[in-house]
């Protein structure tokens, strides 16, 4: 039996680097669950974005085992590891083949991923550097199938990369998985351990921080031109206040993106008849505002909702915003209960959770808050009881 002894495999950078990356990526997978976690969705995927960066030029710069050059990406010796996975149990120092095409593909699929992401935010919810693509209304449903994709596959490798290094660790009795704790693996007597320069320690340790930074501003400063920013919010009090305060005065002010035109002239069609109630004598500009509300009607927005409301409107005159298709998909998960609650009272109470709703013509995921509900009320919505 070959003699073995512990050496030191994985510097500290790399070790961080690897946790790092588990954590931003299960963030992700968990965020992506609830509506109103997308800031966290987005600072864990842009935290991801640099931590492969710096797995990128690791492969390059860093120390030996890490580096792209020791990986085995011989397809024999990849065939010869899984046939042979129970009977040789071959001490690899770096990576064994497996590790080897697992850790590239996460790379490629984790940078694919997080790039489509990005894209995704931009078209879909008119969001940061690529908001220009969400003027077209094909690319939505593209990049989300792709994101998609690109996530299921990382997800698929990945598992079956923690399925592999337990079968090294407690079959072939490496250490594997102690190794990416303290950073010492068994290797054959004669080997020594890696020792990493300054300059590596700077460089990868730079990195870390930037991600970490990276992760904390998106979080912080969410409406910077990078990721929040929209290139066409407007403030209704600003730009048209005369709006704003006459319609806000009676009820929360509806944005006009909520309603096609179509809709938006059946409930404006008469004002001595406004939901039973007679607006002509208070409402004396109300011709300018009605102008103001069909210029801006759903069909007229590129943002997520007025293009859901514009596509599950069609054929149809809904005059009512909680009665469109789209509300409903939208709130199916909500028990009937809520809305009957001191605070909210009715569904039209959009604002009760919506924090800036009526205020400027985008209602973003991380605006909704729930302080109004008790926990196990919060619990039946996010679990969908």
């Amino acid at each position: 039996m070959e003699k073995k002894h512990k050496i030191y495999v994985w510097s500290k950078v790399t070790r961080l680097f690897h946790w790092g990356l588990v954590a931003a990526f299960v963030t992700t997978l968990v965020s992506a669950k609830f509506s109103n976690a997308l800031l966290i969705h987005i600072s864990a995927g842009s935290t991801m974005g640099i931590l492969l960066s710096l797995r990128v030029l690791w492969g390059f710069t860093g120390p030996k085992y890490s580096r792209f050059k020791n990986f085995d990406f011989n397809l024999k010796d990849l065939l010869y590891y899984f046939f042979k996975l129970f009977k040789d149990k071959k001490l690899y120092i770096g990576h064994n083949p497996a590790a080897s095409w697992a850790t590239f593909l996460l790379i490629i699929l984790g940078v694919f991923t997080t790039f489509s992401g990005w894209m995704l935010l931009g078209a879909q919810k008119v969001r940061g550097i690529w908001a220009f693509l969400a003027h077209d209304p094909t690319l939505t449903p593209l990049l989300l199938k792709v994101h998609i994709l690109g996530k299921n596959i990382m997800l698929s490798v990945a598992l079956i990369h923690v399925v592999g290094v337990l079968l090294e660790h407690f079959w072939h009795k490496t250490s594997i998985v102690t190794s990416m704790v303290d950073g010492y693996k068994f290797a054959p007597i004669g080997i020594k351990d890696i020792v990493p320069t300054k300059a590596q320690n700077h460089i990868g340790m730079g990195f870390l921080i930037l991600a970490f930074i990276t992760g904390v501003g998106v979080w912080k400063w969410n409406q910077s031109p990078l990721i929040g920013a929209h290139p066409d919010l407007i403030y209704y009090h600003k730009e048209f206040p005369e709006f704003a305060n006459e319609c806000s005065s009676c009820h929360a002010l509806m944005p006009p993106f909520l309603l096609t035109k179509k809709s938006w002239e059946v409930v404006l069609s008469d004002p001595k008849d406004h939901f039973y109630e007679d607006i002509s004598a208070k409402v004396p500009n109300l011709e300018s505002i009605k102008e103001y509300i069909l210029a801006n009607s759903a069909e007229t927005s590129i943002n997520e909702l007025a293009k859901g409301v514009s596509e599950t409107s069609k054929g149809r005159n809904v005059y009512r915003v909680t009665r469109t298709k789209y509300w409903k998909d939208l709130h199916s998960s909500i028990p009937r209960e809520i809305y009957s609650h001191p605070y909210i009272k009715s569904q039209s109470r959009c604002d009760a959770c919506h924090n800036n709703f009526g205020v400027t013509n985008y209602i973003d995921n991380e605006d909704i808050t729930l302080k109004h509900l008790s926990l196990l009320e919060s619990l039946k919505i996010y679990l969908k009881l």
